[in-house]
């Protein structure tokens, strides 16, 4: 993806600063660009490529995988807090303190349609070029995908939005309502099927920055999942396709688990792709850092930096600086077993001082962890940004794939089926835990849900997947709530954020507000029932 990023930045700039519109379309400042026009650019394959590149690189605006989405919106819940005093959580979206004002709600739901927006350019224009057919149909699906999947963000995240086919063309007849929920599942759902035979499945198998086919069966399962639990209570049926579509990526023998934990995260913080295992199937990709071999160069990525480990030198020449914002909380701590190998991946045990020396946390210091996922140490840079930084965020890999297909198996069947305890078993031998057997179809429920608390925390799934479950009030308020009143929690400003956050939430929390800016200038729009 390095080279299609470099396309985009060298080529398109220009024509995307254009056409990026945002979804409330009054925005725009009305006056003639001078860039290349849709109409005269797709012409050819290089122009294609170049203009996919603008579809794409929405996922790696700081707005969305750099930061916003996948850390301030999405990466606080019952096992992740904001290791800050409570007046920084204050009117924040990681407090559960937001409003429709505040700017980071803002500011991804019009990233998203930004590249929604560019999809539906590029999908209206493709047709035109001079190209081989075979690729024309794999860009078409890539686009289509990426369409289809940022607006899965926006239903996820703001319940009920607008969906939007097609590109914007007329500020006076802009306005659209939104789609009700369920309906725009089936829809999302309607378009990635369609895209599953369209996609790559050979030559970007060893690629995760790419869409192919594993990637849109794998995404599939997860909205399948949502479809059929709260608030669309689409029931076993879905279920069902979820196990159906997560099983088709199992059944593909692409991909398998790492033996070593941590090697898919020292993968990413370095930009290597494990060609092996193919353990990773999705990720944003970011380059460069605005420092030394990424100036001129660079995306705006911050993961290690706002998450990750507690790194406090600043020099360019060492480990990297990591505000260690978000914390494991004591729910998270405890439902490690000490021989768990994700346990000190997931929770740092140590963390750096401003001379970049190693400092080991006493075994009464837990949630003054951080993260441990994303530790700029890992990283290759030569020298290093103190904000910014080239390492790549997880979308989808195949321990989700499998602890979905578990999770769909026992649904479907009302009871763990062989197959679920295959996939679960397998996460579990490669943590180094035991396995499971014997489970009743309530016990195994639990299971599956801790074992993805364990498998994929600080990965911007767990607050869906608590949402979905139903239980999102429950885990947050009152179980979190109760964990920060524990003895061992620390009693430090810094650390007791959680009480407050925990105690401001409330139903209307599962989702976000529609952002009054849309509001604004969307007559057609109103806020969503969670929010009234």
């Amino acid at each position: 993806m390095k080279t299609v990023y470099k396309l985009f930045h060298a080529t398109v700039l220009t024509l995307c600063s254009a056409i990026m519109l945002s979804s409330c379309d009054s925005f725009l400042d009305t006056k003639p660009y001078d860039f290349t026009a849709p109409e005269t650019f797709y012409s050819n394959e290089s122009e294609c490529t170049a203009a996919l590149a603008g579809v794409y690189y929405t996922l790696a605006y700081e707005k969305v995988y750099g930061n916003n989405y996948s850390c301030m919106i999405s990466n606080v819940d019952d096992l992740s807090y904001y290791q800050r005093q409570s007046g920084q959580l204050a009117s924040q979206v990681y407090g559960n303190d937001h409003n429709p004002g505040n700017q980071h709600v803002w500011g991804t739901w019009e990233t998203l349609y930004k590249g929604i927006n560019n999809a539906n350019v590029f999908l209206e224009n493709v047709d035109k070029a001079d190209m081989d057919e075979s690729v024309k149909t794999r860009m078409k699906g890539e686009a289509k995908f990426l369409r289809a999947y940022f607006h899965f963000l926006l239903v996820q995240g703001w319940y009920e939005v607008p969906i939007r086919k097609t590109s914007f063309k007329d500020v006076n007849n802009s306005s659209i309502e939104a789609t009700p929920h369920t309906d725009a599942l089936d829809w999302i759902i309607g378009e990635m099927e369609e895209c599953v035979n369209l996609v790559d499945d050979q030559t970007y198998d060893k690629s995760p920055s790419y869409i192919k086919k594993n990637t849109v069966m794998g995404i599939l399962a997860r909205v399948y999942l949502w479809r059929a639990g709260y608030p669309a209570n689409g029931g076993q049926p879905y279920y069902a396709k979820a196990a159906y579509w997560a099983n088709e990526v199992k059944k593909s023998n692409k991909h398998k688990m790492n033996p070593d934990v941590e090697a898919i995260w020292r993968n990413m913080a370095s930009d290597k792709y494990d060609t092996e295992y193919n353990e990773s199937i999705w990720e944003a990709e970011f380059i460069g850092n605005r420092t030394a071999d990424g100036i001129g160069n660079y995306t705006d990525g911050r993961i290690g930096n706002v998450i990750g480990n507690l790194q406090k030198c600043t020099k360019s020449t060492g480990n990297g600086y990591g505000y260690g914002f978000y914390a494991a909380t004591l729910i998270l701590w405890d439902l490690f077993d000490k021989n768990d190998k994700r346990r000190d991946l997931s929770i740092a045990p140590y963390w750096y001082d401003v001379n970049d020396n190693k400092k080991t946390w006493t075994n009464k210091q837990i949630v003054q962890r951080s993260c441990g996922k994303f530790r700029r140490e890992w990283e290759s840079s030569s020298m290093k940004d103190k904000s910014y930084t080239p390492e790549n965020y997880p979308i989808l890999r195949y321990g989700d794939v499998l602890l979905m297909l578990a999770e769909a198996e026992n649904e479907a069947h009302q009871g763990p089926t062989d197959l679920a305890y295959e996939c679960i078993n397998e996460i579990r031998q490669r943590a180094g835990i035991s396995k499971l057997e014997g489970l009743s179809y309530t016990d195994f429920q639990q299971a599956v849900r801790d074992e993805r608390a364990r498998e994929l925390c600080f990965e911007s799934l767990r607050k869906y997947d608590l949402v979905r479950w139903g239980i999102y009030v429950e885990a947050v308020h009152d179980k979190l709530g109760a964990a920060t009143q524990d003895k061992r929690w620390a009693t430090g400003n810094q650390f007791i954020g959680a009480r407050d956050y925990a105690a401001r939430t409330q139903e209307k929390h599962q989702f976000l507000p529609i952002p009054t800016k849309e509001l604004d200038v969307n007559g057609k729009l109103e806020q969503n029932k969670y929010w009234q």
